[in-house]
């Protein structure tokens, strides 16, 4: 896998002339309009509201199975274009594909094969327990009676909370409520897995934690699709394949962290060529 010369790039295995990528983005553009503020309104209340870009002809492409870090400084565009993955946000122009499945005229099947978990988790009832709040989440994906209790049990062991169900989710600290939102996307058995920093905030141990429940627990044995926000270079190279940047809503590069290593190169050293010139030197 290469860079292009372009302001964005594709991702892609040796296997993608014989398999249809997961997922598509396609000279995707998003555009959100900026308030006006009261002095505008004063000023000049007939005047077009001003329109921010956050993301500028993106292109991407991911098989099952990828494991993509997606890195770049803050405000980049990188939650932007995973939340148009996931459908949570509709592109402006160009379309998404998942699954064959464009988000702007099916938005529904899209969502269903998509977890998202935020770097910030606030979704979850504080005065409820860990799986009351899974009970929650889970009748809302339609499981019910021995179904769903089954299934709780099974992933409150599978992510390392089997003696933390009972407790409330006010008591558990950052590790733990990120292991219960993992938890709680993986409810439905997603296709792609986004997860937005997931070891933000946590000590050295919460983090080799949570690193190597993603790495063996859930892609190992799950072969998750997974699309990981970081700014850590060392946390790109322990769970993902391939790493992508972006930069002021353009996706500057992608190269697989396989052949980048194979050429000497670490991941760091790309980012920053990235960072520097747009492309790698």
């Amino acid at each position: 896998m290469t860079t292009t010369n372009a302001p964005s790039a594709l991702i892609s295995t040796e296997s993608s002339a014989r398999e249809s990528p997961l997922i598509e983005v396609q000279h995707v553009t998003m555009r959100f309009p900026v308030p006006k503020r009261y002095r505008e309104w004063v000023l000049a209340p007939l005047r077009p509201r001003r329109v921010f870009t956050a993301l500028t002809n993106a292109n991407l492409e991911v098989q099952t199975g990828d494991r993509i870090a997606v890195m770049g400084p803050n405000g980049a565009g990188k939650t932007t274009l995973l939340k148009l993955i996931a459908g949570v946000l509709l592109p402006t122009e160009g379309k998404v594909l998942l699954n064959g499945h464009n988000t702007l005229e099916q938005n529904t099947a899209p969502r269903s094969s998509v977890g998202f978990v935020f770097n910030e988790e606030r979704s979850f009832f504080w005065r409820l327990t860990g799986t009351q709040n899974l009970e929650f989440f889970g009748a809302l994906d339609n499981l019910y009676g021995r179904q769903l209790h089954e299934r709780i049990e099974y992933l409150l062991e599978l992510v390392g909370l089997p003696d933390a169900g009972d407790k409330v989710v006010s008591t558990y600290s950052t590790g733990m409520k990120q292991r219960l939102a993992l938890a709680r996307v993986l409810m439905v058995e997603p296709d792609v897995l986004i997860l937005d920093e997931p070891t933000r905030a946590l000590d050295p141990v919460a983090c080799d934690e949570i690193i190597e429940l993603i790495s063996t627990t859930i892609h190992r044995n799950s072969r998750k699709t997974l699309l990981i926000v970081t700014h850590r270079p060392e946390e790109a190279s322990l769970l993902c394949n391939k790493v992508i940047v972006v930069e002021g809503g353009t996706i500057r590069g992608s190269e697989s962290i396989k052949e980048l290593s194979a050429k000497g190169i670490a991941v760091v050293d790309y980012y920053r060529q990235l960072m520097v010139s747009g492309r790698p030197s």
